[in-house]
């Protein structure tokens, strides 16, 4: 994820993460958060990587005029900590 986002842009993205796992939907937040820490990723920076996750599938949303592709976004915390272009 960009190093440039603001403060409250990366506020409001762990927000919404800490959501979904608080709502465990879609579980695999969770596990991703859970996968990186134990793969021994400091945690600002696991958060970061989910944070570029969501921020990806965010921007597709809006580039592309679509709506929320769970399957899409899923498969992208399930390749982290590496993050590409779908």
């Amino acid at each position: 994820m960009n190093d440039r986002a603001s403060p409250a842009v990366m506020a409001a993205l762990k927000e919404a993460l800490e959501a979904q796992i608080a709502a465990d939907d879609p579980p695999e937040t969770r596990l991703a958060l859970a996968r990186l820490l134990g793969e021994g990723i400091p945690e600002d920076e696991a958060w970061r990587r989910l944070s570029a996750a969501l921020l990806q599938e965010m921007a597709l949303i809006v580039s592309d005029n679509r709506p929320f592709d769970r399957q899409g976004y899923v498969a992208a915390l399930n390749r982290l900590p590496e993050l590409r272009d779908r």
